[in-house]
């Protein structure tokens, strides 16, 4: 990405700079600041692309509060413009996108896009999940669910969707599996120790505490109204820090 390829060459030129100066302590100070400038570079890289890309997002969010979902994608697509410039940036305008082609009943579409969107929305990989399991596919829909708790490890609709799924095939032993894994990323969720409970009684699960997102994947509908719109995230997110080695 050219944020990472600009900052790192101005870094690499500082550090090539001092190494042509005489003095030892230039030299060993060479990659410290040669480190000093790139981080700074790429913040500020990605705030001005962020600035760029925002209008695009918000836009979308307009028509999409409108009902105008074609026009929501549109605008995002605009928003691709800067895909070499910044990370991930591709990959979430494809989950947008993705929803909201969900949202407007394409679902072929919405599962090519959610399958290259971004990590790190869950709701990205809750629908794409639904979607998959009604095309057949428990195995398919397993995997994008694991997919996603693998980077919202403390999302709990994730495992309650998946433990949700695996019930319901009869698998209820890796269904328990799942809601104990939900637990110990976050044991005061009392939700998840319910349904827990409820399979360890042979009882169904109850998913309403979960609201509009469970709704929206469409395998329930409450009493006396529609199926729940999918929610459109404000503006777009940065790309996450590195993690430390």
């Amino acid at each position: 990405m050219y944020v990472l390829l600009i900052a790192g060459g101005f870094a690499l030129s500082i550090v090539l700079g001092l190494l042509v100066l005489p003095e030892k302590p230039a030299y060993i100070l060479g990659p410290f600041l040669g480190l000093l400038a790139f981080v700074p570079t790429v913040m500020l890289l990605s705030r001005w692309i962020g600035e760029k890309v925002r209008p695009f997002f918000e836009a979308a969010q307009r028509h999409a509060q409108t009902g105008n979902l074609a026009q929501a994608v549109q605008s995002l697509e605009g928003a691709l413009a800067w895909r070499r410039w910044q990370l991930f940036l591709e990959q979430q305008v494809n989950t947008e996108a993705g929803l909201l082609l969900y949202a407007q009943g394409d679902e072929k579409k919405a599962i090519e896009r959610l399958r290259r969107g971004y990590p790190k929305v869950s709701t990205g990989h809750l629908v794409l999940g639904a979607m998959l399991y009604r095309g057949g596919s428990l195995e398919e829909a397993q995997k994008a669910l694991e997919l996603g708790i693998r980077y919202n490890k403390k999302s709990p609709i994730l495992y309650n969707v998946l433990a949700w799924l695996l019930a319901k095939e009869g698998r209820r032993d890796a269904a328990m599996d799942a809601l104990s894994r939900a637990l110990k990323a976050d044991p005061a969720d009392e939700p998840t120790a319910d349904n827990l409970k409820r399979l360890q009684n042979d009882k169904r699960m109850n998913m309403k505490p979960f609201g509009d997102l469970w709704f929206m994947l469409k395998f329930e509908t409450p009493k006396g109204m529609g199926v729940a719109a999918v929610p459109f995230r404000k503006g777009w997110r940065q790309p996450p820090k590195a993690r430390r080695r």
